[in-house]
């Protein structure tokens, strides 16, 4: 049985008053109207057109009325499921709880062995998967990095890696144009045994990026349609910078971002009603004297965790960014600042899926321990956010009563049911062997943690039949890929 521990937090919140989320809805709807949102791709553009959008066929925008978004939106399912391969892998989009999953998809990593930088396999994406596997903070696996020695058919080759190393959902975010999308469903397809089993537990999802601000990527939206007409649930994602891509306040940065994914997803409601889609934004700042991009500043965590407030105000499930801050080096004091507040604001606002595990560098290098790290931050968040237990057994009235003034609770069966279940931090306060006691280097810890899951950890494999289908999907992949660019 697959071990996944979501969030499930007692303790809440909102960065948003009603007011306040109002008014940004209707800046939304405003922008939609009146300015338009550019969508490079005839397909799009008629589709909008058919339904009673304002089109501008030369300059590509599309200006959505108030009650065709509000209508259209409103076919998105609120809840459904996403689904591994394995019994113990659902992941129920509800609100009731937040998965979270690694982030990616990053192009450098520092070498498993020889511990120098270099640029990221198709390997490391498998080796991550098995470790993300054992992982109970990760419900769904990102391929981290990208097979940067696969070419053009790379995003096909991680998700191949993806299914055959762990057991969990596989979400990709490299699948990003027809063709790629099109072989992305018919694997997703052998892993579920036939396209109708596919709708019903989809063991993939798609992640699709806006151009910020007010832009769709032609390839990306075309890829997006191919999914929602096949039942993969699918997302995008707004990335606005505050003071180059987006306005400087954070409030324009979301009415940029939201129209943005408002208008993809009435897109897919109108390609395919009813079919599934989540909502995700995820902000940064430019440094105005470097234009460096800062994501491990207050706007950011603002921006996030009140887009998860937007998400469902529209009805649809959230995916937050968390952790995957900008320090280049794991095991620092910045990190550990800047790795706490997305991670827990979010789960407190009910993100429904939240990604971020395991990267440095903003998203862009993998330092294989790391995922140990966010892993213990994850857990901490977790207890956290549980609140206090104020039942019979959590007040502990009659192991009070039983030991009275003076006495201690070290005999109590109370104690010695509740002790065990209290989670302890092993990186900070690691567990003593007789053999070996534990280096004094926490990182050391983190990566001999790292280098057990990798050399002990064995997820179910895929039949020796399905791995044949994936590879002859791959061959055929790269067959036409390759012959459209030649």
């Amino acid at each position: 049985m697959t071990n996944i521990k979501p969030i499930q937090p007692k303790i809440s919140l909102e960065v948003l008053s009603v007011a306040e989320l109002e008014s940004i809805q209707s800046a939304t709807l405003h922008l939609l109207k009146d300015v338009g949102v550019r969508f490079p791709s005839e397909r799009a553009l008629h589709i909008f057109a058919e339904h009673g959008a304002q089109v501008d066929m030369e300059s590509q925008i599309v200006r959505l009325p108030s009650d065709l978004v509000k209508k259209t939106i409103n076919l998105a399912p609120r809840t459904y499921e996403l689904m591994g391969r394995a019994m113990g892998t659902e992941l129920l989009l509800d609100g009731s709880r937040s998965y979270f999953g690694t982030d990616g998809v990053g192009v450098e990593t520092i070498d498993f062995k020889s511990r120098k930088q270099r640029l990221s396999t198709k390997e490391d994406v498998a080796k991550m998967a098995r470790v993300a596997d054992a992982l109970s903070s990760t419900a769904f696996y990102w391929p981290m990095v990208s097979a940067q020695d696969f070419g053009l058919t790379a995003a096909l080759h991680e998700i191949e890696a993806s299914f055959n190393n762990t057991v969990k959902h596989v979400q990709t975010v490299t699948s990003i144009n027809e063709a790629l999308a099109t072989y992305a469903i018919r694997m997703a397809e052998i892993i579920s045994g036939d396209r109708e089993r596919m709708r019903a537990a989809p063991p993939l999802s798609a992640l699709i990026c806006t151009i910020t601000p007010l832009s769709q990527d032609k390839d990306a939206i075309e890829a997006a349609m191919v999914y929602a007409k096949a039942g993969i649930p699918v997302g995008f994602m707004a990335m606005p910078t505050h003071g180059s891509t987006a306005p400087a306040t954070t409030g324009g940065a979301l009415v940029v971002g939201n129209a943005e994914l408002v208008s993809a997803i009435v897109l897919m409601q109108l390609v395919a009603p009813g079919s599934p889609v989540f909502y995700s934004l995820c902000a940064s700042v430019m440094d105005p004297q470097t234009a460096d991009y800062i994501v491990g500043i207050p706007e950011k965590y603002l921006c996030n965790t009140a887009a998860i407030q937007l998400a469902h105000d529209w009805g649809v499930p959230a995916l937050a960014g968390a952790f995957a801050m900008d320090s280049p080096k794991p095991a620092t004091w910045q990190l550990g600042r800047d790795s706490v507040y997305t991670s827990l604001m979010v789960a407190m606002a009910g993100a429904d899926l939240a990604e971020g595990l395991g990267m440095i560098k903003a998203s862009t290098l993998l330092v294989p321990e790391q995922i140990i790290f966010d892993d213990e931050i994850y857990h901490t968040h977790r207890t956290l956010v549980d609140g206090i237990d104020t039942s019979i057994d959590g007040l502990a009235m009659d192991a009070i009563k039983n030991v009275g003034p003076g006495g201690h609770f070290l005999g109590q069966k109370h104690t010695r049911k509740y002790l065990r279940e209290i989670w302890i931090p092993e990186l900070s306060h690691p567990r003593r062997s007789q053999d070996e006691p534990p280096s004094p280097d926490i990182r050391r810890r983190a990566r001999a943690k790292f280098d057990k899951i990798l050399t002990e950890h064995k997820p179910e494999p895929l039949e020796e039949s399905i791995q044949g289908e994936l590879r002859v999907i791959l061959d055929a992949a790269t067959k036409e890929i390759e012959r459209q660019e030649s």
